[in-house]
């Protein structure tokens, strides 16, 4: 619901909250957890590090037989060590980290168990570390928001009020995994709460500066890539722009969609026990990552890879070499992903798009006169681009290359690559990762997410906001009423016979059948069917005299669900709520 609907007394209110919060108590509170979730990111960022170079990093310089056995080892140790941790510790804190996060947010009022974090920051480290193909930005975001929704419970904030502190952790996880608090708040809003005037914004914006803070005190306010300064952009550079983030955003989508495939395959493997696909995956990511590394002498396909991606942009990487990396990088993800590796999206996207750019950056410098500037700036645009195809969140993929690069002047380079990245992907792809992921997932979108504003929330389909497991009638027996009655205090009750909707039964014409002794009269029910929208079942309310309507399919008598005005008023409630 837009402000021009409030009153003007309700604007100032919102404007005021948007930024200030309830009480300095409360700005004491975020900031301190906040710094405490920037801690806990910056802590696991060290930790897969660590790992790093006491793993495969320490093995670079064995010969390529001992090097491939103990990487080997590494890889696939690592990911059987974590998938057996969440398994038997933390179920939900497997894949990604960004999308339980969200359905945490929305599902559970931002309340996180400590476990769940603590896992994710061991596996998610061991992971990482040992080589598989993922980045540390979705575990980031969780652990951020797991470490402020655990302090909100021990400082008694109430239920309702953890949502903000969950929110507020993600960004300031992201923040700090980054060193980009601009981008981590766009993110968050964008992507899991899904409104950029969220009435969590003030507190979103003070973790994830708390988060920025702590990062810079301990690792210092340096990018993530290390780019060189760009003086000599030129209007062939800005002109490859379109065609490299084309190429950029459809590898995205082959990305998107090959781990999704692989991700519904692997959900079928029988023969696998629960909970170990990952450990597959990480077998063909080392195979990958594996046969690249001793193709090129480069082992950016384990792990984060984030060195190569820095030579990339800084021009020392040869576009031949990027071939490789890239077809590499992209099949070796494709398989981390799609066994729900425990790692994120993000940085493996920017390897892909890097060397995306950088190959056709260093391709088209054979017959155009690119400058150095222009090859720098067509890699970072590859970058934009990929990760916007994945993502969809566009606004946060222009300000993370803008911060972990610290090159104003691309700027307009990522303008034109996120209007391309959209076109070319929504063009393959309908929707971005994470959305697939939940759909694939059994996980209606439109149940999980309050509507933005009252035309999104006129065209919902009821199956949004229906109930689904009503009190049903199946014995219209003078026990059978009796017994109903009895356990249910409703007052329509849909009447199931031979697994097939008769009518409806009032609880007073039941009441009236047992007085009697006479069989009960029944209305006859008022069809939906699941695709109505809300704003037209309203007015089938309107024009008869039901209070319930009966979701499914009339022809077959199948009954789904019932919508009632309960339902209906719950909704309008929570449109109200985000207002």
């Amino acid at each position: 619901m837009s402000n021009e609907a409030l009153s003007p007394a309700k604007q100032l209110a919102h404007a005021k909250s948007l930024l200030m919060g309830d009480s300095p108590r409360k700005y004491a509170t975020i900031c301190l957890l906040g710094a405490l979730a920037g801690l806990a990111a910056v802590m696991f960022h060290e930790v897969t590090m660590k790992i790093e170079a006491w793993t495969v990093a320490a093995s670079l310089d064995m010969s390529h037989v001992k090097f491939a056995i103990v990487s080997f080892g590494w890889v696939v140790g690592g990911s059987l060590f974590a998938s057996l941790l969440i398994k038997f510790v933390a179920p939900e804190a497997g894949g990604g980290g960004i999308l339980p996060t969200k359905i945490t947010f929305w599902q559970d009022f931002g309340f996180m168990k400590a476990r769940v974090f603590v896992t994710k920051f061991i596996a998610s480290a061991v992971t990482l570390g040992t080589g598989t193909s993922l980045g540390p930005e979705g575990p980031a975001v969780q652990i951020g928001a797991g470490v402020m929704s655990s302090g909100a419970e021990l400082l008694q904030v109430p239920k309702q009020g953890r949502r903000a502190y969950c929110a507020g952790g993600a960004a300031a996880g992201l923040a700090a995994a980054f060193n980009a608090p601009l981008a981590a708040v766009t993110f968050v809003l964008e992507e899991i709460i899904g409104d950029l005037n969220s009435r969590y914004l003030g507190t979103v914006v003070l973790a994830a500066v708390m988060g920025a803070l702590v990062v810079h005190a301990i690792l210092g306010a340096q990018p993530s890539f290390q780019a060189p300064a760009l003086a000599s952009t030129t209007w062939v550079g800005y002109l490859m722009s379109i065609p490299v983030a084309a190429f950029a955003a459809a590898t995205g989508s082959v990305f998107q969609r090959g781990s999704m495939w692989l991700r519904a395959k692997s959900r079928k493997w029988v023969k696998i026990p629960g909970g170990l696909a990952p450990v597959v995956g990480a077998v063909l990511c080392w195979v990958f990552a594996c046969s690249t590394f001793l193709a090129t002498g480069h082992s950016g396909v384990f792990g984060i890879g984030y060195q190569d991606v820095t030579l990339a942009i800084g021009g020392t990487l040869p576009w031949t070499t990027a071939i490789v990396l890239f077809l590499g990088k992209l099949a070796a993800t494709i398989a981390a992903v799609g066994t729900s590796g425990c790692g994120g999206l993000f940085a493996p996207s920017f390897f892909i798009g890097a060397m995306a750019g950088k190959l056709l950056a260093g391709l088209s410098a054979l017959i155009m006169p690119l400058t150095p500037s222009d090859q720098t700036m067509l890699v970072m645009v590859g970058m934009c681009a990929c990760l916007g195809a994945v993502i969809r969140t566009p606004i946060a993929c222009i300000l993370m290359i803008f911060e972990v690069t610290h090159q104003f002047l691309i700027v307009p380079a990522l303008l034109i690559a996120t209007m391309v990245s959209l076109a070319v992907a929504k063009s393959l792809q309908h929707e971005g990762m994470y959305e697939a992921m939940l759909e694939q997932d059994g996980v209606d979108p439109n149940r999980l997410l309050p509507p933005r504003h009252f035309k999104q929330w006129r065209e919902m389909p009821v199956s949004a906001i229906a109930t689904y497991r009503p009190v049903v009638a199946t014995d219209l027996t003078s026990e059978g009423l009796k017994t109903l009655l009895a356990s249910s205090k409703k007052q329509r009750f849909p009447v199931i016979i031979d697994r097939k909707l008769k009518g409806v039964l009032w609880r007073h014409d039941a009441e009236l059948a047992l007085q009697s002794g006479k069989p009960p009269e029944m209305k006859t029910a008022v069809w939906l069917s699941p695709k109505t929208a809300v704003g037209d079942s309203q007015e089938k309310f309107l024009e008869t005299d039901a209070d319930m309507l009966c979701v499914g399919d009339e022809a077959t008598g199948e009954l789904i669900g019932v919508l009632t005005l309960h339902d209906i008023l719950r909704g309008q409630d929570a449109l109200v709520e985000e207002a």
